[in-house]
C-alpha cells in the first residue's frame, strides 16, 4: 500500500543554504487601544505601562491636566499684569500730569514763553515677544483714564506719511468710540488728508478738557530715525493746541535716543524715563508662589529647574517663554508619566485625599520601585513593629493604597509647607544682612533644590550674619520668624525634619531672650550653664557676637548663643533636600535635556549633522547602501562619494583644511569627486565649476567660510569641530 502524501517541512532541506521563513499575513484585528480614532478622542493620551494602564487612569490624567494647568496659567497671568501695572500705573500718572501750560492757560493763567512736547521713555527690555502684551495693556489703561492712544509698528509706519495715516486712523477710531460722530463730523468727505491739522481741527471743537493724545511707538529701535526726526518736529507745532504725549518703547537702552535723534529734536522733548522691564519681578513672584508655597503640583528637581531659569536668565527674559517651557514640562508630566495621577491625591487648597481611581498592580509596584519609597520603608521597619508594617506593605496592594500611599503624599505635602518657611525665613535673614549678601527668591530656591545645607555656601553665609547680631536685632528676627511660624501652624512637625518642633524651639529662643537671667530655661533648648566672657581667637570664631555687643552681660551673651542655634536648628530643619522626601521622583521633573531639546536650539549643530551625514535627510539610497558595506569603519564618517550633494562634498572637504583653504585645491579636489559619477556621462568643467560655485556660496551663506584680504584666491574657514 503506498504511503500517504506528507509535505516536505521547508526545514528539511538542509543543501540548500539556508531560508528565511516569512510568518504567514494574517487579517489585523483592531485589538490595539491606542489607534488613531481613539488617540484623536482621548487628545493624544496614550496608555503606559506597554498598554497595562488602565483607561480610567488614561482618562484622569487628562482631566488632571486640564484641571490643573488651566489655574496655573491664571495665576501667571494675574502675576504678570500685576507685577507690570507698577511701571503702567507709572506711566499713566506722567500722562495726567503733563502739559500743565494748558491747562493754566485755560484758567487764564501766565504759562511758559515756549512749548516742549511731552514724552516718555520706556525700558521694556530685550523681551521684544512680550512687548505686545505689555503696551496693550498700557493702551488699556490709558483708555479707561479717558485719554486718547494710538500704538504704532515700526512695520507699518516706514515713511512720515504712514505714520500720520495710522496714528489718525487709530486717534479717529478712539474718537467714534467716545462720541456718535461719524465721518460726518470731518465735513463729509471721502478722501481725507492725513495731517495733524485734522487732529487740531477736531480738538478745538470737541469738550476734550483734561484729556491728552499719546502715541505709543512700541519699538523705537525699528522706525526710521529720519521718520521720527521729523514727526517730532511737526508734533512741536501743535503741542500748544493739541496735548500730544510720545512713549517711546525702548528694548536696548536710553542712549539710543541720543542716537537715533538729532539735538533739535532732542531739545524740543520733555523726558521722563521709566521702567518697565518687571521680568525678574514676575518671575521671583511666580516662583514663590508656584514652586516654594507648593500651589503647583509639579515641581522642578535641581538640573530641571536650572534649564527652566538659564532659558530665561541667559536668552530672552521672556515671561512667555518661561510658561511655554512650564506649559511643555506639565504636558510631558501628564502624558508620558503613568504615575501623574496620584497629583491627584496634591491638589492645591486641599487635603490630601486618597487617588480618585484604583491603581492596578504594575502601578502600585512601579511605585514601590522608587528609591524615595524603598527608603521609606527602610525606616518604617526600624520603628517599633515597623517589619509587620514594611511586609503588609510590600505584599498587600490594598493596604498599600489606602495606608502607605497616604502617608507619603501627607509626609511630601507637610515637607512642602516646611520648605516654604524655609524659604521665607532666608529671606527675613537676608533682610537684615548687607545688600550684597542679599539674593532672589529665583537662586535662593535654586540652592535649596541643588545643594544639601552643608554644601551650601549660602547658608553658611547667612548664619554667620546671625551670629554676629547684636540682642536688639536678634530680637527683631525673632519676631519675624514667630510670625512666620505660626502661619505654618498647621504643620505636622512629627513628619518632617525628624519630629523638631520648629515652633517651640523659635518661641523659647526668643523667651530666653527677653529674659536671660529668668530662672525658666525652655526644655528645647540647652540649659547649660552660661559661658563666661572670654577673648581668645577660638572663642571668637564661635562667639562672634562678643566683639560687637560689649555691654551684654554673660546672660546675655549665652542668650544670644542659644538663639543662633535655634535659627539654625530651624533653618536645618526647613531646607533639607528633596531626595529625602518619598515620592520626589514622581512630584519633581527632572527631565531637563527634553527642555534643553525642545527649548534650545542648536542650528550650528544642526547643520553641521545634515552636511555631514546628508543621506539621513534626503533619504539617498545609494549613499545608504554604501553605509551599509562599510559599516562599523572608522572613516565612515569621512568618506566622500560622487552621489552626495554638491554642499555635502564642500563641507566635507572643506573639514581636512587648516584656516586659509586655496580655491583652487579645494575646486580641484571638488573636481575628482564629481567625476566619478557613474550614473551619467561625466559633467563638463563649465558644469563642475558651477555646481562647486554655488556650493562655496552656501557654505559662505551659512556661516563656513568668509572672504580674505591677505590672499584673494583663498578664503578662512570659521567652524570648527560640532
Amino acid at each position: 500500500m503506498a504511503e500517504s502524501y506528507k509535505p516536505m517541512d521547508a526545514f528539511d532541506s538542509m543543501t540548500e543554504s539556508t531560508f528565511i521563513i516569512k510568518p504567514k499575513t494574517k487579517t489585523k484585528t483592531n485589538t490595539n487601544t491606542n489607534s488613531k480614532s481613539d488617540l484623536a478622542a482621548d487628545g493624544g493620551y496614550l496608555t503606559l505601562l506597554q498598554g497595562q494602564e488602565p483607561v480610567e487612569s488614561m482618562q484622569l490624567r487628562k482631566r488632571l491636566f486640564a484641571q490643573l494647568w488651566q489655574p496655573l496659567e491664571e495665576e501667571l497671568f494675574t502675576i504678570e499684569k500685576q507685577v507690570n501695572n507698577i511701571g503702567i500705573t507709572e506711566v499713566c500718572d506722567f500722562v495726567d500730569s503733563s502739559y500743565g501750560e494748558i491747562e493754566r492757560r485755560e484758567q487764564g493763567q501766565v504759562a511758559r514763553p515756549f512749548a516742549e512736547v511731552s514724552a516718555a521713555v520706556t525700558f521694556a527690555g530685550i523681551n521684544t515677544g512680550d512687548h505686545g502684551k505689555l503696551f496693550q495693556s498700557l493702551q488699556d489703561q490709558l483708555l479707561e483714564r479717558g485719554h486718547h492712544v494710538a500704538l504704532l509698528e515700526s512695520q507699518y509706519c516706514n515713511t512720515l506719511p504712514n505714520l500720520q495715516r495710522s496714528l489718525l486712523e487709530q486717534m479717529f477710531n478712539s474718537i467714534y468710540a467716545d462720541t456718535d460722530a461719524g465721518p460726518s463730523a470731518f465735513g463729509g468727505t471721502k478722501t481725507v488728508t492725513y495731517d495733524l491739522g485734522l487732529l487740531q481741527l477736531w480738538w478745538a471743537n470737541a469738550a476734550c478738557s483734561g484729556k491728552k493724545a499719546v502715541v505709543v511707538l512700541q519699538d523705537f529701535e525699528g522706525f526710521a530715525p529720519t521718520v521720527v526726526d521729523d514727526f517730532i518736529r511737526i508734533v512741536g507745532g501743535y503741542c500748544d493746541a493739541v496735548p500730544i504725549v510720545l512713549v517711546l518703547g525702548l528694548a536696548t537702552s536710553y542712549e539710543c535716543v541720543h542716537q537715533s535723534l538729532t539735538k533739535a529734536s532732542i531739545s524740543m522733548l520733555n523726558v521722563e524715563r521709566f521702567n518697565l522691564q518687571r521680568s525678574k519681578q514676575c518671575i521671583d513672584t511666580a516662583i514663590h508662589r508656584l514652586f516654594v508655597q507648593g500651589r503647583a503640583p509639579l515641581c522642578f528637581g535641581a538640573e530641571a529647574y536650572k534649564s527652566l531659569l538659564d532659558q530665561f536668565l541667559l536668552y530672552s527674559f521672556s515671561i512667555a517663554g518661561f510658561v511655554k517651557k512650564l506649559k511643555y514640562a506639565a504636558m510631558d508630566f501628564f502624558y508620558a508619566q503613568p504615575l501623574s495621577v496620584l497629583a491627584s491625591m496634591l491638589a492645591p487648597n486641599a487635603a490630601v485625599s486618597a487617588c480618585p481611581v484604583r491603581l492596578n498592580s504594575d502601578q502600585v509596584e512601579l511605585i514601590r520601585m522608587q528609591r524615595s519609597v524603598q527608603r521609606f520603608l527602610e525606616r518604617r521597619a526600624t520603628e517599633n513593629g515597623g517589619n509587620a508594617y514594611v511586609r503588609q506593605a510590600l505584599s498587600d496592594d490594598d493596604f498599600f493604597q489606602d495606608t502607605v500611599l497616604l502617608q507619603m503624599a501627607r509626609a511630601l505635602v507637610m515637607y512642602r509647607r516646611s520648605y516654604c518657611l524655609g524659604i521665607d525665613a532666608i529671606v527675613e535673614i537676608q533682610s537684615m544682612a548687607p545688600e550684597a549678601m542679599q539674593k532672589p527668591v529665583r537662586t535662593l530656591h535654586y540652592y535649596g533644590v541643588g545643594q544639601q545645607f552643608d554644601d551650601c555656601t549660602h547658608w553658611k553665609t547667612l548664619l554667620a550674619v546671625v551670629r554676629r547680631m547684636k540682642t536688639s536685632e536678634m530680637t527683631l528676627l525673632l519676631q519675624k520668624l514667630c510670625r512666620l511660624v505660626d502661619g505654618a501652624a498647621d504643620v505636622d512637625w512629627d513628619l518632617v525634619a525628624d519630629g523638631t518642633h520648629i515652633h517651640e524651639l523659635i518661641q523659647g529662643a526668643a523667651e530666653l531672650l527677653a529674659n536671660p537671667d529668668g530662672s525658666a530655661i525652655p526644655d528645647v533648648l540647652d540649659n547649660s550653664e552660661p559661658k563666661k566672657r572670654t577673648r581668645t581667637r577660638t572663642e571668637m570664631e564661635h562667639r562672634p557676637f562678643l566683639l560687637f555687643d560689649k555691654g551684654a552681660s554673660d546672660a546675655q551673651l549665652n542668650a544670644l548663643e542659644k538663639c543662633c542655634e535655634a535659627v539654625e536648628a530651624m533653618l536645618r530643619a526647613c531646607l533639607i533636600s528633596y531626595h529625602d522626601v518619598a515620592l520626589n521622583e514622581v512630584f519633581y521633573y527632572r527631565h531637563s535635556f527634553l527642555l534643553d531639546t525642545a527649548f534650545s536650539a542648536q542650528p550650528r549643530a544642526a547643520v553641521q549633522m545634515a552636511l555631514g551625514k546628508s543621506h539621513y535627510y534626503v533619504s539617498c539610497d545609494c549613499c545608504a547602501v554604501t553605509d551599509a558595506e562599510d559599516h562599523g569603519s572608522d572613516d565612515e564618517d569621512q568618506r566622500i562619494t560622487p552621489t552626495m550633494h554638491d554642499t555635502s562634498i564642500a563641507y566635507r572637504l572643506h573639514q581636512e583644511c587648516g584656516r586659509l583653504i586655496n580655491l583652487y585645491d579645494w575646486h580641484a579636489s571638488f573636481s575628482s569627486v564629481v567625476e566619478r559619477e557613474s550614473q551619467r556621462t561625466a559633467p563638463s568643467q563649465g558644469e563642475i565649476q558651477a555646481r562647486f560655485m554655488r556650493a562655496v556660496e552656501e557654505m559662505r551663506f551659512l556661516g563656513f567660510i568668509k572672504s580674505t584680504q591677505r590672499k584673494t584666491d583663498h578664503v578662512v574657514r570659521l567652524t570648527w569641530g560640532m
